[in-house]
């Protein structure tokens, strides 16, 4: 079993970038691929970092991030 609980974390921080394609009501393929190319790590890439960190299981990874990506 598992011994408590590890958070897998993505974070959108407002940029001036990101403002105006949310204020126009863009895609969210729009304003992921603005979020990428300003540096956000997605749930999954999280995810990726605890496994190699031996913090979790690949298995418990793909399993808790396969619907989101």
């Amino acid at each position: 079993g598992y011994r408590g609980r590890i958070g897998v974390f993505e974070l959108l921080v407002m940029t001036d970038a990101l403002r105006p394609l949310i204020l126009r009501r863009a895609s969210i393929g729009e304003i992921r691929a603005q979020a990428r190319a300003e540096g956000l790590r997605t749930l999954r890439e999280d995810g990726v970092a605890k496994v190699l960190a031996g913090v979790t299981t690949a298995e418990e990874m793909l399993r808790e991030t396969q619907d989101y990506e």
